[in-house]
């Protein structure tokens, strides 16, 4: 049986901002399934995504208030259950990615690792990025910035 896989709800977007107040920005979601050709390719808007689905996420912070959002960040959880990130979709390029939502680094994430008694550093699949952030410096008022991902749901069982 395919599921149905409900990713707008298990979505949840963090400012970072030092000095305008947090209710100031305004954090608008949207969701667009990407159809047709590389030729010729249509975003269409949904709520659902289905196994095998290339979803791609536009996040736009508004500054609505009367001071700039100084030292603002974008961050775009990787949604659980199947959904990964996929490389080089991220716009703008500058992007970092994080394993846990703590420690960031750009992309493409790398780690060290143990290989036949040797250390060495091997790139981290993108499939196990579980955040993506953006800095979107500072934010004067009346502007607004926006961030985007594509992101693929590869099963509705993980």
């Amino acid at each position: 049986m395919e599921r149905v896989f409900l990713f707008l709800a298990l979505c949840l977007f963090q400012l970072s901002s030092a000095f305008a107040a947090p209710s100031d920005v305004n954090v608008t979601l949207q969701a667009f399934q990407v159809v047709g050709s590389a030729k010729d390719v249509k975003l269409v808007p949904t709520t659902r995504a289905n196994p095998g689905d290339t979803i791609e996420y536009q996040v736009t912070y508004r500054n609505n208030g009367s001071t700039p959002a100084k030292q603002t960040k974008a961050v775009l959880p990787v949604p659980e259950g199947g959904m990964a990130y996929l490389p080089d979709t991220a716009s703008p390029a500058k992007v970092e990615a994080s394993l846990d939502g703590k420690t960031y680094a750009a992309v493409p994430l790398k780690r060290e690792v143990v290989r036949d008694g040797k250390k060495v550093t091997e790139a981290v699949p993108a499939t196990e990025y579980r955040f993506l952030r953006w800095d979107l410096g500072d934010l004067p008022p009346g502007q607004a910035a926006t961030v985007k991902s594509r992101m693929r749901l590869n099963s509705a069982n993980n």
